[in-house]
């Protein structure tokens, strides 16, 4: 059976208003937090290129700090495409080479410790993050991410690490709408005929690990958000019920991820569940 007879796609996006809202959304965020622009982490990626192009339309070159962090799984190609992207849009990319640290900290674990593949391959996105947010510290800025909804909803991104930013911008875009908006964007084809990628071991590739095509991943997502049962989406796209039940389980399971820390409710309101404020400063204060 081909891709084509099996999979439905999902609803094209009017790339021309989403990029219009997108960033009239990073514009509004940052004014609102009182902030001077934003701090973006590349990867190479179309994702984060994305990001970061709508980020400099929005806010200007000058108020955009890029920043890329080298390992020895870097791979030359993501380095090129990342230095030709941050010339076009005039941005001065910072670059740091955090193998050392990645190498001391291994060090200092003890090498009886236990610990899984998942728990080193954690180590470089959240050491990123305390690079980014040592430049937004310093400059006012707000740390921008670049997770889609795709990877949001099953939890394919990692905890206090990619998923610890201050705005998600592409964060309602399903993965497949990313590669409409990229092309309207006019992104390189370098990037755009990328195999996805974390870029946290080598050969690593996005969908080996998430177990489908994102084309297959975004349709059942679609299916669920749009409230048809695992029947429904099946007769529509003839992806089998195993492939349903097993991102069902990805949402399920990763559901904390997309929550801040549970807290033991005891007063009459409570942090984050029933005292909240507005994000907007109210005119009072």
């Amino acid at each position: 059976m081909t891709s084509k007879s099996r999979i439905r796609s999902i609803p094209s996006l009017d790339v021309t208003v989403t990029s219009e809202l997108i960033q009239d959304f990073v514009k509004i965020r940052v004014t609102e937090a009182g902030a001077e622009g934003v701090v973006i982490g590349l990867s190479g990626g179309i994702d984060s290129a994305v990001v970061v192009t709508l980020a400099a339309k929005a806010l200007g070159s000058k108020n955009v700090i890029p920043i890329f962090l080298q390992n020895i799984n870097s791979s030359e190609a993501d380095i090129t495409d990342i230095k030709a992207l941050c010339k076009k849009l005039k941005l001065e990319l910072i670059q740091y080479n955090i193998q050392g640290v990645i190498d001391q900290f291994s060090e200092s674990i003890s090498e009886t410790e236990d610990s899984s593949e998942l728990a080193w391959m954690n180590i470089k996105p959240r050491l990123l993050q305390t690079y980014l947010y040592f430049h937004a510290n310093k400059k006012n800025y707000l740390v921008c991410g670049a997770g889609n909804k795709s990877e949001i909803m099953i939890g394919y991104f990692t905890k206090y690490g990619d998923g610890g930013v201050d705005i998600l911008p592409i964060g309602d875009v399903y993965k497949t709408q990313v590669y409409q908006l990229a092309e309207y964007l006019k992104l390189p084809k370098s990037i755009l005929k990328k195999v996805p990628s974390a870029g946290l071991t080598k050969g690593q590739t996005d969908e080996a690990e998430i177990g489908m095509s994102y084309t297959e991943l975004d349709s059942v997502l679609y299916g669920l958000e749009v409230f048809q049962t695992d029947e429904q989406i099946t007769e529509l796209t003839q992806i089998p019920l195993s492939t349903i039940k097993k991102v069902r389980s990805m949402i399920y399971k990763s559901e904390h991820k997309r929550r801040g820390p549970i807290l033991f409710k005891l007063g009459v309101r409570t942090p984050s569940i029933d005292w909240r404020i507005p994000l907007i400063k109210p005119k009072h204060i």
